[in-house]
């Protein structure tokens, strides 16, 4: 019994010790050991400090506790679901992406039996299509009329130099095209060293109207007066003016354009002009759109010379989603940013004779989806599908021809009015398109070839003469042309042109064009040149003037028309 005592006493004194010794907490002030010591007590930390000669416990810090991370599971919203559906088409059933890289079938044809490609494959090789910078050089030039200011003036709201618009609009037109390129494209601008400005002792020669050709002017300028410039180094060169005075004339025109020149290892430039409007960055970039790229333009010529809307029923060119079209806006199709290589080919999908395909296409121009869907019709024709923004959060389908038997200017590409949203269906060119789903990344789409309306390929059209360009064959000449305020309420319009024997000019509300303020009636004149005083005007409106030259007298043989909104917003009396 005694033993059994002793061995139970052994175990409860062995388990005793294994309990954790409880001390009291360290009271602030009191005497400890060692320097450094810590001892926590409900959640807080003292720490033996020198105080005097004495080592005493401080008054402690509470301690954090540390806070665990939050793991969560990726929810259903947070996965683009849409992108990963089992019903798409696999690449292998789709065709390959070189039958989609169609041929521009109304190419460009220039020096030495050059061909641009502007509206197809292959690209120009003067473009930069492909590569990821771009060099561009600034040349200010400097008129009596028209300097370049470097001191700060006022010009209707705006107290500064057209040095300053200068160096403000540079870095936008960067960032316009990294943010055009996702990341993928770049350019870099020098100015010329204002030493070599150039500087000409005569008045601004250029027009400010749309339809005038100032590069012309420009060439003739270059070969007089600067037949020694170096135009190697870069991919393209923007020649441009001040910004001038309100109401000054020959301002308000950009231009583009391939041109010989002797000072160049390649014989060419690409160039853009710019006479005034420095501030209009999209304006920029849609010159270089050309310059650069060799885009073509998307608007309508008859439209712009005209100033009359055109009505293509339920299409349009594509104002909406492409600066080629309307320099107001910082967009770009994806045929076009297929065309210079801003769209990898794993970010396109071509098919020509699947029955049906499914297809995602994404919005987002930093996800590795597919982003364009391209049917081959014809040569030179293709039908194209992209995720656009409809109403709401979700994406809707746009449809768009590239039909490149039509020249620029003309519509070679005209876009659907509408949107296809979720659910909704369209039968077009011998395809019905399926918007099965969209979310806030894309839409998920079905193609399916059913042959009703089917696309009806244009006869071929006879190429040009490769040895040189199309000639112009018009007889009348447009060499400058001005519209300006003079005097109150009244303007005066100034013509430099040749092969016209009448005229008519009228001034029109730019949003009512049948209300009419002035009009010369048809008159028979072939002076040169031709100054024309306007009356009866009116203030604090945009006006629309209109000059028709014609061939022969009395208003009849070939004509030519040309409009202006130079005059606008005239002060009141």
């Amino acid at each position: 019994m005694r033993k059994r005592f002793l061995v139970l006493l052994t175990v409860t004194l062995t388990l005793g010790l294994l309990q954790p010794i409880a001390t009291a907490a360290p009271k602030p002030g009191t005497v400890c050991k060692k320097a450094g010591q810590t001892s926590t007590s409900a959640g807080i930390k003292y720490t033996c400090v020198k105080s005097g000669k004495n080592l005493v416990w401080n008054k402690g810090v509470v301690v954090k506790k540390p806070t665990p991370s939050p793991t969560t599971e990726p929810s259903a919203q947070n996965k683009n679901l849409l992108s990963t559906d089992s019903r798409i088409t696999p690449l292998s059933a789709l065709t390959p992406i070189q039958s989609c890289k169609t041929e521009d079938m109304t190419p460009d044809y220039a020096w030495g039996g050059k061909i641009f490609h502007r509206n197809g494959f292959p690209r120009p090789e003067i473009s930069v299509a492909g590569k990821k910078t771009a060099k561009i050089l600034v040349v200010p030039m400097i008129f009596k009329d028209l300097p370049f200011r470097e001191e700060k003036i006022q010009r209707a709201q705006i107290f500064s130099s057209d040095v300053d618009i200068l160096n403000e609009v540079i870095p936008r037109i960067k960032e316009s095209f990294k943010l055009l390129s996702v990341q993928r494209f770049e350019v870099e601008i020098d100015v010329l060293p204002k030493s070599q400005w150039w500087v000409f002792d005569r008045d601004n020669p250029f027009s400010g109207v749309w339809g005038v050709d100032n590069f012309s002017t420009l060439m003739e300028m270059i070969e007089k007066e600067k037949p020694d410039f170096n135009f190697n180094g870069y991919d393209t060169f923007a020649f441009i003016t001040g910004n001038g005075l309100p109401g000054q004339m020959g301002l308000g025109s950009a231009q583009a354009s391939f041109q010989r020149v002797k000072n160049s290892q390649s014989g060419f430039m690409n160039a853009t002009l710019m006479v005034g409007s420095l501030a209009n960055t999209t304006l920029w970039v849609h010159e270089f759109g050309h310059s650069l790229f060799s885009f073509e333009d998307l608007y309508l010529f008859s439209q712009a010379s005209s100033g009359q809307p055109i009505k293509l029923g339920e299409l349009s060119v594509p104002s909406k989603w492409d600066l080629m079209s309307d320099s107001t806006k910082v967009s770009l199709l994806g045929w076009n940013k297929f065309l210079i290589g801003w769209l990898y080919d794993s970010e396109v999908r071509c098919i020509s004779e699947q029955k049906s395909t499914i297809h995602y296409l994404s919005n987002q121009g930093t996800s590795n989806d597919a982003k364009l869907l391209t049917i081959n019709l014809a040569p030179g024709v293709t039908l194209a599908a992209e995720a656009k923004n409809a109403s709401g959060t979700d994406k809707g389908l746009l449809l768009y021809l590239i039909n490149t038997h039509i020249n620029h200017g003309e519509g070679p590409i005209l876009t659907q009015n509408i949107l296809i949203t979720k659910g909704q269906s369209k039968s077009w060119l011998g395809w019905q398109f399926n918007v099965l789903d969209s979310n806030e990344e894309g839409v998920l789409i079905e193609a399916v070839k059913t042959d009703i309306d089917k696309f009806v390929p244009p006869a071929p059209r006879p190429k040009p003469n490769q040895n040189n360009p199309d000639p112009e064959t018009s007889v009348i000449n447009v060499t400058r042309g001005d519209i300006v305020p003079n005097g109150s309420l009244k303007g005066r319009a100034t013509w430099n042109v040749t092969g016209h024997e009448s005229y008519r000019l009228y001034v029109t509300a730019a949003d009512d064009f049948q209300k009419v303020y002035f009009e010369t009636g048809i008159v028979n004149d072939s002076r040169n040149p031709l100054v024309v005083d306007i009356t009866g005007l009116v203030c604090n409106k945009e006006l629309r003037t209109v000059t028709m030259f014609y061939s022969k007298k009395n208003g009849e043989g070939e004509r030519k028309v040309i409009e202006s909104r130079q005059l606008t917003n005239l002060p009141c009396p």
